[in-house]
């Protein structure tokens, strides 16, 4: 992924409005480029201020960047559970067609 890309997706990642294979080259992009990281982390600073602030939950401090690594780290990780389902049913789904005609001779 470009950094053009990765900046046109900030805004879906922080409404979690993004593919699976969006998130997954985003989120590698993110780790490798600290230009983008920067432009991530400053809008999702704006985002969670302005959703806390309507929220009335302006009286709690928080750490901007441990939260916004808090997110990343959670996002890696339903990525990993994603693939891992996907490959888990395309495993079942080739044993199903290999077994299948092996049913079909007893």
């Amino acid at each position: 992924m470009d950094c053009k890309k990765a900046e046109n997706l900030v805004s879906a990642y922080i409404n979690k409005n993004m593919s699976l294979h969006d998130l997954r080259e985003f989120l590698a992009h993110i780790k490798s480029c600290s230009s983008c990281y920067d432009e991530l982390q400053t809008y999702y600073m704006v985002y969670f201020a302005m959703e806390h602030l309507e929220n009335g939950d302006s009286d709690r401090s928080y750490n901007m960047n441990t939260v916004l690594l808090e997110d990343l780290k959670h996002r890696e990780r339903y990525v990993r559970r994603e693939m891992i389902k996907r490959w888990i049913l395309v495993v079942g789904c080739i044993l199903l067609v290999l077994l299948v005609p092996l049913l079909m001779l007893f």
